[in-house]
């Protein structure tokens, strides 16, 4: 039987498409720029033909360093026409701390924003494998500028053939739990990005989507893939900023947005917010960690059915919860995705019973390539060379919905007895004084470990925090559970995509060990 050839998928296509047959159809909003498709894709495709002009070969990788602007969406798609593979860096980390990823790898040109001149000057005799250093905004650096870089050059679409197998981005690990790691995507890979998150949410040529988080982290960036694939609006802004979201939501009738659930939190307790402002959502797209339950009842009672919850890894696994089940499933973060599967695993791999408490697994078709250079992880990481273990505890009910219990590295052991943080968590989040909170293990020379809560509080609050705790503590199922310190705190460290980074609070613990 005729087996047709599919290997002409790429992501370019989606942006060359609409550009050709929709030319006029707004594309991108940035600042003050608005760009139509036609005038975006011009400026992507000179960029592109620049890049061919620096010699740049399909498979080749070139890293930028930037916050989120015009320019690293201009490089995001012509490195996909071109077949060169991008990677992007965290910007919230300085020049000479992003040598573990330049060496691992290895790009063969690097875009860096003005603000990180004196650190990329400091690290270039460590990273002497990169040809070319390209910087954006106003610099009096000799290095080329990527004004002119792409000034002059052809805005015709480039003639190089990229296949679906071909790889379109390393994108590395943010890092919570230990060094970044590199995970390797295909065009497929993304391309399924497209299909699965806009038939799930609905995107279509009329949506108008936002993006406020960091593109370097891929919660943040697989929205873009199915709004420029379904011609719709991307608006992009340079960093999460809680008024400037909530103004732009309002007058720009703003359909879909995602958000972690400490950005949501924000919006919540704003002065200035009110429901109506934020009525033109269709989707708010809550990811990255568990939203509060009681914040999940407060979202469905003053903005009915556009909360969606979705659980996934940048290596390739997803389930996600509708707005019809965030109550009647409270603390299930849904079903696997379209044409994704899970289940739960044992230590030993064996497959657990319904309800029963052990580690998620899952497959789908947003399967990472694997690890770059790190085979052996990548081994590990995958069963059978289809299934990808996800580090988290979890559960299924009966209707397949997946509960998660908490990541197997977060979880404390007091005594002998396991203690799932995110139990503590949901307590606490239900004072009417707390904004956030994180909760880790303390070593402690009797127990092990002992649980610590670290809190953010609602602006304009006040409370004591032995009073705060006496409230938990008399609230927690168990006694085990009882918090035996509680910190109140200005801001917990989080990441350039908003997840609390809660390493960094166990790590002030070790110190004083």
């Amino acid at each position: 039987m005729f087996k047709p050839n599919m290997d002409f998928m790429n992501v370019g296509m989606m942006l060359t498409r609409n550009a050709r047959h929709y030319p006029n159809k707004l594309a991108v909003i940035h600042g003050d720029e608005r760009l139509t498709y036609r005038q975006f894709n011009e400026r992507v495709n000179q960029v592109a033909h620049s890049l061919l002009q620096f010699g740049f070969q399909k498979g080749d990788r070139l890293a930028m360093l930037l916050p989120n602007s015009l320019e690293m969406l201009e490089l995001f798609w012509a490195t996909a026409k071109i077949g060169v593979v991008i990677v992007p860096l965290n910007p919230m980390v300085k020049g000479k701390d992003n040598v573990h990823q330049l060496n691992d790898c290895r790009p063969k040109m690097l875009v860096f924003h003005q603000s990180y001149e004196k650190e990329i000057e400091e690290i270039k005799n460590q990273v002497t494998y990169i040809e070319h250093f390209v910087v954006t905004g106003q610099s009096e650096a000799d290095d080329s500028s990527y004004h002119n870089m792409k000034e002059n050059s052809r805005s015709e679409e480039p003639n190089v053939t990229v296949t679906e197998d071909d790889v379109v981005n390393i994108m590395y690990s943010s890092g919570t739990t230990g060094l970044p790691k590199g995970i390797v995507h295909t065009h497929k890979t993304r391309v399924m990005y497209a299909f699965l998150w806009g038939m799930e949410y609905g995107v279509t040529a009329e949506s108008v989507v936002l993006s406020s988080g960091s593109l370097v982290f891929n919660g943040s960036l697989a929205f873009m893939y199915p709004t420029i694939c379904a011609g719709a609006t991307y608006i992009l802004e340079s960093k999460f900023n809680k008024e400037n979201v909530m103004g732009l939501i309002e007058t720009e009738q703003v359909t879909h947005t995602m958000m972690v659930p400490t950005q949501i939190i924000t919006i919540l307790d704003l002065p200035a917010y009110e429901p109506k402002r934020l009525s033109s959502l269709k989707v708010l797209l809550t990811l990255g960690a568990p939203l509060p339950i009681s914040r999940k009842e407060q979202i469905c009672e003053q903005l009915p059915g556009i909360l969606f919850e979705l659980y996934g890894l940048t290596e390739g696994f997803l389930t996600t919860l509708r707005p019809d089940y965030v109550l009647k499933k409270p603390g299930s973060v849904g079903p696997p995705m379209i044409f994704n599967e899970c289940k739960i695993v044992d230590g030993e791999l064996n497959e657990v019973q319904t309800g029963e408490v052990g580690e998620i697994v899952g497959r789908g078709p947003t399967l990472m390539a694997g690890y770059l250079n790190k085979p052996e992880e990548t081994l590990h990481t995958m069963i059978d060379d289809k299934w990808i273990k996800t580090g988290d505890l979890g559960y299924v009910d009966e209707d397949g919905y997946v509960y998660l219990v908490d990541r197997k590295k977060d979880m404390i052991i007091s005594g002998g007895v396991n203690i799932y943080p995110r139990d503590i968590e949901e307590v606490a989040s239900a004072h009417p004084s707390v904004s956030q909170v994180a909760v880790v293990g303390a070593p402690d020379e009797k127990w092990g470990e002992i649980p610590v809560a670290h809190i953010e509080l609602k602006p304009g609050e006040r409370v004591d925090e032995n009073e705060l705790m006496a409230w938990v503590n008399e609230r927690v199922p168990a006694k085990y559970q009882r918090l035996k310190a509680l910190y109140i705190v200005d801001e917990l460290p989080k990441n350039a995509s908003g997840k609390i980074l809660k390493r960094k609070l166990r790590d002030q613990y070790k110190e004083v060990k």
